[in-house]
C-alpha cells in the first residue's frame, strides 16, 4: 500500500487496524463495496462496518451485496446511503439436479440427534456438514458425535478467522470427517469432497436451505442432502418443496436390517476393488501357508471379518444399537381422530393432514444490490 494501490480488499478488523495506525487513508476513495453484507452482520461485524463507513468520504459510490435483506442492513442503508437504489435479482429457487434430496420423519421416541446417528451409519459419508441453528447446538451436537466415536469439529461465528481457516484446511484434507456448522458455512465454504449435507433444523429463510445443500454436489460430483423433520414440521416441508419446485422423498428412519445391508454392499464394493488391485499379490503367500491347515473359504471369511470391523467405532455401534432397540420396542400410536360422540371422525379433506399447523413462514428476498449516487 505504501506504493499506492487502486483496489484494496480487506476484512473489517484488518481495515480498522490499518486506519488506526495511520497506514491506510480513505480520503481519496471513490468506491466502497461490502460483499456478503448479511453474513458480515451475522458474524458480529456491525460495529466494525459502521466504524469503516464513518471514515469514508461523503462523495463516493457505495454498493452493498447481500443474499437477504435483514433489518440490520436496512438500517445501514438508511443511515449511510443517500437516495439508494435497490436491485433485486430473484432466482428460480431451484436446487441442482445432481443433489439427491431426502427428508426423514423423526418419531416422538427418537430425537433428531439420534436420528442423525442412524443416518450416518446408513450413509457412511466420506465428508459431511451438519447444519444447526445456533452456536450452542453446534457445540452440543459436535460433543455428542465425538462421544459416539466420530471425527468431528464445530464451525460457527465464535471462531476467529485464523481458527476457521485452520479448521477448513483440516476438513479439506479429510483430517476432520464431519463439520457441525451454523449458517455461517452455508455460503463461501467450498470443499469439493463433501458428499452429504444434513439439516438437523430447517432455516427460517428457505433460500438459506438452497445455499446449505449447495455445499455438496460440487465440481460436477453428485451429493446427498438429508433433512430431519418431526410430524409438526411437515408443513415446513411442503413450503420447502414449493420454494425449490422439487418434490422431496419422505422416508422413515432406517431399521437395523437396512443399515446392515448397506454396510455389506459397501464392503462388497471395497472387496471387488481390492481384488483388482495391484497389492493383492503380496498377500498370496500368506494365503498359501494358511491353506495347508484351513479351508480357503474359511480364510477368506476370517479376513473379511477382520477388515469389516477394523474401522468401526464401538461407541457408535453401541449407540446405534440402543436407538434401534428403543425404536423396535416403541409401538405405533394408533390415535384416531374422534367426533364429540366418541365415534371415529371421517378423514380430513386434505387426506389426513390436519390444518392445525400455522402457515406463518415468511421468506426473505433472494438477492439485493443497493447502490447510491
Amino acid at each position: 500500500m505504501s506504493g499506492g494501490a487502486q483496489i484494496l480488499v480487506g476484512t473489517p478488523g484488518r481495515t480498522i487496524d490499518l486506519l488506526e495506525r495511520g497506514v491506510l487513508s480513505l480520503n481519496t476513495l471513490t468506491w466502497f463495496v461490502l460483499d456478503e453484507a448479511d453474513e458480515m452482520l451475522n458474524m458480529g461485524f456491525v460495529q466494525d462496518i459502521e466504524r469503516i463507513m464513518e471514515a469514508l468520504p461523503p462523495a463516493r459510490q457505495t454498493a452493498l451485496f447481500s443474499a437477504t435483506m435483514p433489518s440490520a442492513i436496512a438500517r445501514l442503508v438508511k443511515k449511510y446511503l443517500k437516495t439508494p437504489v435497490t436491485v433485486e435479482i430473484s432466482t428460480a429457487g431451484s436446487t441442482p439436479k445432481r443433489i439427491q434430496q431426502q427428508a426423514y420423519l423423526v418419531p416422538n421416541h427418537v430425537s433428531k440427534e439420534e436420528s442423525l446417528l442412524l443416518l450416518l451409519e446408513l450413509e457412511s459419508p466420506t465428508s459431511a456438514i451438519v447444519f444447526v441453528r445456533t452456536k450452542d447446538n453446534a457445540s452440543r451436537v459436535a460433543a455428542m458425535l465425538q462421544q459416539a466415536g466420530y471425527s468431528v469439529d464445530e464451525y460457527h461465528g465464535n471462531l476467529t478467522q485464523v481458527q476457521r481457516e485452520a479448521l477448513i484446511r483440516r476438513f479439506r484434507n479429510q483430517q476432520v470427517k464431519l463439520l457441525v456448522a451454523t449458517d455461517i458455512a452455508a455460503r463461501g465454504l467450498d470443499v469439493d469432497s463433501v458428499t452429504h449435507v444434513f439439516n438437523l433444523d430447517l432455516p427460517d429463510d428457505l433460500e438459506r436451505y438452497v445455499h446449505r445443500i449447495g455445499r455438496t454436489g460440487r465440481a460436477g460430483r453428485e451429493g446427498t442432502a438429508i433433512t430431519f423433520i418431526t410430524t409438526r414440521e411437515r408443513y415446513k416441508l411442503r413450503h420447502l418443496e414449493q420454494h425449490t419446485k422439487q418434490a422431496m422423498e419422505t422416508l422413515p428412519l432406517p431399521k437395523l436390517a437396512q443399515i446392515q445391508a448397506r454396510r455389506i454392499a459397501r464392503f462388497e464394493e471395497q472387496l471387488q476393488a481390492a481384488l483388482s488391485g495391484e497389492r493383492l499379490a503380496s498377500f498370496l503367500p500368506l494365503v498359501a501357508r494358511l491353506s495347508e491347515d484351513y479351508d480357503p473359504q474359511a480364510i477368506a471369511a476370517a479376513a473379511m471379518q477382520l477388515s469389516f470391523y477394523a474401522n468401526r467405532s464401538e461407541a457408535a455401534e453401541q449407540t446405534v444399537m440402543d436407538i434401534l432397540s428403543r425404536q423396535a420396542e416403541s409401538r405405533p400410536q394408533n390415535r384416531e381422530r374422534r367426533d364429540g360422540d366418541g365415534s371415529p371422525a371421517p378423514p380430513a379433506a386434505d387426506g389426513g393432514r390436519s390444518a392445525c399447523y400455522g402457515w406463518a413462514w415468511g421468506w426473505a428476498p433472494t438477492g439485493f444490490f443497493v447502490s447510491q449516487r
